[in-house]
């Protein structure tokens, strides 16, 4: 496999790849889940702002009565997209700067 087909391949499997983990994110966290909040922060009794969320980087915390919270979303979920996204400005990078030495002209 040519550096081409490499960079090709990360800057599109990579983005879809951190797409594919921030959806399951949001999924595993509850994000869209329309059940009540106790049902899925059953661990102890609820504060009164049941939970906090964040888009980016994804977080959905349950907030207990005690002032202690849980986080919903995995552990890996923020590196793992952070990572694939890094990549594919990486690959983007590469690619850019390929094709301008190939366009430059030559100097005699």
């Amino acid at each position: 496999m040519n550096n081409v087909t490499r960079v090709v391949i990360g800057m599109v499997v990579a983005p879809s790849a951190a797409i594919a983990v921030y959806l399951h994110g949001l999924w595993a966290a509850h994000f869209l889940d329309l059940r009540a909040t106790s049902e899925y922060c059953s661990a102890k009794p609820l504060a009164s702002t049941a939970t906090s969320a964040e888009w980016l980087p994804l977080r959905h915390r349950c907030r207990y009565a005690d002032g202690t919270t849980t986080d919903l979303v995995s552990a890996h979920v923020n590196p793992v997209v952070f990572l694939c996204l890094a990549i594919a400005v990486a690959c983007t990078a590469v690619a850019l700067r390929s094709t301008r030495r190939l366009h430059r002209p030559r100097r005699s």
